[in-house]
């Protein structure tokens, strides 16, 4: 039973009857394990949804000073103090699908096989850009691409390491034989993520259905809700 008011310290006699200790006191050890919670904080509306995630809300203080709830996410033992919109209309919801499907203007079920080709190619090249960065200051430039990952880049920053055969192969392609579109753009030394993504059927940044862009960093949303 889901008490929303409910702080996740429940009384004894409180938890005997609902049983809602387990979930609640669970979380709030993630939370407060970060360092960045206090103990026995004052939480709300907290439940758990499919694929072991818990959700709720946690009071903090704004950089005024002034309390305020701030929401967080559990994932498995993994506790997020700052997700996104996307991270909890899609972890926080009992169908998770649908509203991936909502916020991409997709149809995963119906694009699967195009969007599953992406996936894989997104975890494919993230082992050869995390060697990259292993052994450089950065992941390749921009004005290098991917190509940067077969053979050493002569533009931009040259890698200072880079083994004989490459850190890859060869690049893929997206399912409509397109380069996937790169970009690392980064400033005043300062290691910065590279972005990575498909812009579709269509190969117009935008779109929906099966012209929509697909991101790497949505892969964690479309690994979540093949796990449930």
């Amino acid at each position: 039973m889901h008490h929303p008011a409910l702080p996740l310290f429940c009384l004894a006699l409180v938890s005997l009857l609902t049983g809602c200790a387990s979930t609640e006191e669970q979380a709030a050890k993630v939370l407060e394990d970060t360092g960045q919670v206090a103990p026995n904080s004052n939480y709300k509306d907290v439940a758990q949804y499919p694929g072991n995630v818990t959700c709720g809300k946690y009071l903090t203080n704004d950089y005024q000073g002034f309390p305020i709830y701030k929401d967080f996410v559990v994932l498995d033992t993994v506790a997020n103090l700052r997700p996104l919109s996307m991270d909890v209309k899609v972890y926080c919801t009992e169908n998770s699908a649908a509203a991936l499907n909502e916020e991409l203007q997709i149809n995963y079920e119906a694009q699967k096989t195009q969007i599953d080709h992406i996936l894989q190619d997104f975890r494919d090249l993230a082992t050869p850009l995390e060697a990259y960065i292993s052994g450089n200051p950065s992941y390749p430039w921009t004005e290098q691409g991917l190509q940067a990952l077969v053979q050493p880049a002569t533009t931009g920053n040259p890698p200072i390491n880079f083994p004989e055969n490459g850190y890859i192969s060869s690049i893929p392609n997206d399912p409509w034989s397109r380069e996937y579109h790169y970009v690392c753009e980064p400033f005043a030394g300062i290691k910065i993520p590279y972005k990575l993504q498909s812009f579709g059927a269509d190969g117009v940044p935008g779109g929906s259905g099966i012209n929509a862009d697909i991101k790497h960093v949505y892969l964690p949303y479309f690994e979540h809700i093949n796990r449930i």
